[in-house]
């Protein structure tokens, strides 16, 4: 079967109407959908074949936007948004009521950064909403870059796949952070944004505990 290739109204449209679809982010190829739709979210895991208990990242175009994702007010977060968004790095805050717990895997937080992807950010601005983005992947398989080489198994069960330059630059995936003081934070997954630029940016980076 011949997926869709989306142009951007398109593609907006089909994610106000609860679809799945594949686009560009700054380091992979994401497939995701409204995230404040939940039978969207649970489609994006289907269509994976992603375990339930693994919680989905999500993409907003601006700052304005997080307030859509989280009601809590973060001096913390500011200062790491003002530095690093948009960019790379992504920071789990406590999820908005707004989001399903199926997103999050019944843990409560969401991971969220705003994204420098012209594409991904016009999606997200112009839907008005933010977005799922797990790599468009088949859960176990390799990240792509390129929409040629999106698995055919993972196309069959989205609307369309938005197919527009800038191609994402592969490399890392975002690092991925959570808070844990005032000025300190934990990374939970290594990626783009090293340890060292959160050290000069004047967090302290410690260890995660046990379990966390």
């Amino acid at each position: 079967m011949t997926v869709s290739t989306f142009s951007i109204p398109e593609a907006v449209t089909a994610l106000k109407q609860g679809e799945v679809i594949c686009y560009p982010t700054e380091t992979f190829y994401a497939v995701g959908c409204n995230a404040l739709d939940p039978l969207a979210v649970e489609s994006v895991y289907k269509a994976k074949k992603r375990s339930g208990s693994m919680p989905l990242p999500v993409l907003i175009g601006s700052m304005e936007q997080l307030s859509m994702v989280t009601d809590v007010q973060s001096e913390i977060v500011q200062a790491i948004a003002n530095r690093f968004w948009p960019g790379a790095l992504s920071v789990l805050v406590t999820a908005s009521d707004r989001i399903s717990p199926v997103l999050t895997g019944e843990t409560g937080r969401v991971a969220v950064r705003v994204t420098p992807h012209p594409v991904a950010r016009e999606l997200c601005l112009t839907a008005g909403v933010p977005l799922v983005s797990t790599s468009a992947n088949m859960s176990g398989r390799s990240a792509v870059t390129v929409a040629s080489e999106l698995d055919p198994e993972l196309t069959e069960n989205v609307a369309g796949v938005v197919d527009l330059e800038p191609a994402p630059a592969g490399g890392m995936p975002s690092t991925l952070i959570e808070i844990v003081g005032p000025r300190a934070v934990s990374i939970v997954r290594n990626g783009a944004v090293s340890e060292i630029e959160l050290r000069t940016s004047g967090l302290a980076v410690v260890p995660r505990t046990a379990g966390a």
